[in-house]
């Protein structure tokens, strides 16, 4: 298994992963800033990562990488492999890491912007870096399901579908009792419990409480979906 980790690392060395681990934050902190300036920055930042760029990341990680494996003779070393399982699992390791970094880059983007407006922005570093850290956990599900749908699916077409899900149906299903049956609101539900930030966007009241049981609920179930794909991986792999 190291091996195999090592030879993936090598792969994405030469790609464009790096970059993307920078641009896609940068464009994230842009946005919100277009939409609300500095006042608002902090929430409305978060927000769009959480809405919309952290799983277009995804999928661009994923999209890229089946298009180097299909250059590299992808029906050799992925299809035909005894490899396989081994080969995806790396690939998942690696963009969780690469996840991560991208979400060291958006906090410090967030920071250094801090710095500019001073006197209009606050910035709670400790319980931005919570944040973060939870949406990421409330989305790992998403890295082995795309590997998975993509036998059946274009990846392309999930690239795409699986951004839309996550910015146009997810905020209003989160808003729903019946909210832990579709995965893309966990991580709505869970800055709405640290920040109190809506599925719409909105700032919701501070005196409006949340149940914590609502955090670990969504990232126990994002957790659960994880290991539930990657078994899926594994069995698909051995048909």
């Amino acid at each position: 298994m190291n091996k195999v980790l090592q030879s993936e690392m090598l792969k994405r060395k030469k790609g464009i992963y790096g970059k993307l681990c920078f641009i896609i934050p940068l464009i994230s902190v842009f946005i919100a800033f277009l939409l609300c300036g500095p006042s608002l920055l902090e929430s409305f930042s978060i927000y769009w990562w959480e809405a919309l760029f952290l799983f277009t990341l995804i999928g661009l990680f994923f999209t890229y990488d089946q298009k180097e494996e299909e250059g590299a003779g992808h029906f050799q070393n992925i299809i035909l492999g005894q490899l396989t399982y081994r080969i995806q699992i790396a690939k998942i390791i690696l963009t969780v890491k690469d996840l991560i970094l991208a979400s060291f880059f958006f906090l410090l983007i967030l920071y250094l912007v801090s710095f500019l407006f001073s006197g209009i922005m606050m910035l709670n570093i400790i319980r931005d870096i919570e944040v973060l850290f939870f949406i990421l956990v409330a989305s790992l599900w998403n890295i082995p399901m795309l590997y998975y749908l993509s036998t059946w699916v274009n990846n392309y077409v999930l690239l795409v579908l699986n951004a839309l899900a996550c910015l146009l149906l997810a905020p209003f299903l989160a808003q729903t009792s019946f909210w832990y049956l579709f995965p893309y609101t966990y991580h709505y539900k869970i800055s709405q419990v640290l920040i109190h930030l809506k599925p719409s966007g909105d700032l919701e009241n501070l005196n409006v409480s949340h149940p914590f049981s609502v955090l670990f609920i969504a990232s126990f179930l994002s957790m659960i979906l994880f290991g539930l794909f990657i078994k899926l991986l594994r069995e698909e792999k051995r048909v």
